[in-house]
């Protein structure tokens, strides 16, 4: 096995490149359910010898910690010494989940604005052009929530509630700081007497 799989080295804003391709790397090496959980470390059978069920542990134990190193391998310093303090790959790939993921309104702000922006450079070919905005359409894709649960969805409608309540006095102030209407009298007579605005000089 390569001790570096992917060419992608995880710094953190580039976290979504690298889990997908990650992902796909242990996908093709039947390890993906490792990572989620839906094959956890083997449990010893009623009918099972001691030595089988230790040969089957060990073979997951070394999956398990085979997909670690690659993490580690795949990592930047600063990112890969959070590693040392888990002993299941889901484990890590949860933490790097949580703490990098930018599935959020922000980010995806973010990349539509920068879709928006693109525009074909003198030069650029065509296909150049189209594997530019494939690439920020991918990942904007990627970026949009996965929610597992209904009560996933209502606690972050109330989180984002909350933010836009603690913001509001923010948002009053500044539009109460504009400046006052002008009334326009240029269109009111002035009075070419006493230089008064509402009237003219015959009734001054």
């Amino acid at each position: 096995d390569p001790a570096q799989p992917i060419t992608i080295i995880l710094d953190g804003p580039n976290y979504l490149r690298w889990s997908s391709a990650m992902t796909s790397f242990l996908k093709g090496r039947k390890l993906w359910r490792i990572v989620t959980g839906d094959k956890p470390a083997p449990v010893k059978r009623p009918d099972e010898t001691d030595d089988s069920f230790a040969d089957r542990l060990e073979d997951w134990d070394s999956a398990n910690h085979r997909i670690l190193t690659w993490f580690t391998n795949t990592s930047i310093p600063s990112v890969s010494m959070h590693f040392s303090r888990f002993d299941l790959a889901k484990e890590a790939w949860d933490f790097l989940s949580s703490w990098y993921t930018s599935a959020d309104l922000a980010h995806q702000y973010q990349l539509v604005s920068t879709l928006n922006r693109l525009r074909q450079e003198s030069g650029q070919s065509i296909d150049e052009f189209h594997s530019q905005m494939s690439y920020y359409w991918g990942l904007l894709v990627v970026s949009v929530p996965k929610w597992h649960s209904l009560s996933e969805l209502i606690s972050e409608e109330t989180r984002r509630l909350s933010i836009t309540s603690q913001q509001s006095p923010f948002i009053i102030a500044t539009t109460s700081s504009a400046p006052p209407h002008r009334s326009d009298n240029s269109r009111r007579p002035r009075c070419t007497h006493c230089h008064r605005i509402g009237h003219a000089v015959k009734t001054c």
